[in-house]
């Protein structure tokens, strides 16, 4: 199990060509690793990034902004996921801006455009889910403080195949506590920090910090904080053999 402040990592922030970027677990790759990679991009106003596949399974969070993925519309809170060698996009963003979490279970060797010359060979077999949920919305401040019951709200539900993949809401008022799905029979989860805060470990977590979990971690238990908890969990599917073999 590995964590990230986003309150640490924010002051990290660099340029990454038209986009800025802070980096939560990992860094930028060549070399796909067993490792996890998360991170914040933040797009320009009308950036577009073509459309592309990773060679790992990902999810994606839209957290600020606005724009398109493909047909769809996505704004405040939207989850867009694709397994590896799917291609997906254009990303385009709104006059806004675009801000979104990347979130992957190992570390990608970089996107490949469709439009990359002999870009079949490139591929491997994939199950080609892709989805994008609606969007989610979140508590104001008051109404999550005085908060008394839990509320679990699916994102995206699982689907005959998906192989435990689906994104789930946890709604908690303050100081309540309730365990986080049982991780084995999945290829990991990402808890992400919405609003409200989380506490672990002794710890303080705010939006937009992250907590890992691996297929074989114990399920962590979700405490919020004095102001009432969202927390967004991302399950990954079963691993097939191509990410086995990363």
């Amino acid at each position: 199990m590995q964590t990230a402040s986003y309150t640490e990592k924010e002051a990290t922030r660099f340029r990454r060509g038209q986009s800025w970027k802070i980096n939560m677990f990992g860094k930028n790759s060549d070399i796909a690793a067993p490792d996890p990679q998360a991170f914040r991009l933040d797009l320009n106003a009308h950036q577009k990034l073509d459309s592309h596949f990773h060679i790992v399974d990902q999810f994606q969070v839209f957290i600020a902004g606005s724009g398109t993925i493909g047909r769809d519309e996505v704004r405040l809170v939207t989850v867009h996921y694709a397994d590896h060698h799917t291609g997906y996009g254009p990303l385009i963003a709104s006059e806004q801006g675009l801000s979104y979490l990347t979130l992957r279970s190992k570390t990608d060797a970089g996107l490949v455009y469709l439009t990359t010359p002999n870009v079949r060979e490139k591929l491997k077999p994939t199950k080609r889910r892709h989805r994008t949920s609606g969007a989610v919305a979140l508590s104001i401040e008051p109404v999550l403080r005085n908060r008394t019951e839990l509320t679990v709200d699916t994102v995206i539900e699982e689907q005959p195949g998906d192989d435990g993949m689906n994104c789930k809401v946890f709604r908690l008022g303050p100081t309540m506590a309730v365990q986080a799905p049982d991780p084995n029979g999945s290829g990991g989860q990402y808890l992400i920090v919405l609003n409200g805060s989380l506490i672990h470990e002794g710890r303080t977590y705010h939006p937009f910090s992250l907590i890992f979990v691996r297929f074989d971690d114990p399920a962590p238990t979700i405490t919020a904080g004095e102001d009432g908890l969202e927390l967004m969990i991302t399950q990954f599917p079963t691993e097939d053999e191509w990410m086995k073999s990363i």
